[in-house]
């Protein structure tokens, strides 16, 4: 079987709206459901290939302070 995880992410919310994206991605990280992970790992991956690299580093640094405070 062949599954493009990135084109069938990218696909359901191409025509999505702001509220529907916060909304998808809240309840994926919320519900803690281990099948949105690909999904938010997809869309991690769009919105970090566009950052520049002080942008990268300052996200870096959020998740470094987020890890290590839990």
């Amino acid at each position: 079987m062949d599954l493009d995880i990135r084109t069938h992410v990218i696909n359901n919310i191409k025509n999505d709206d702001k509220q529907s994206i916060i909304k998808m991605l809240d309840l994926g990280v919320q519900d803690n459901d281990e099948l949105a992970l690909p999904g938010l790992g997809v869309i991690l991956e769009l919105f970090w290939l566009k950052l520049s690299i002080e942008e990268k580093e300052k996200i870096a640094n959020i998740i470094i302070k987020q890890i290590n405070s839990n």
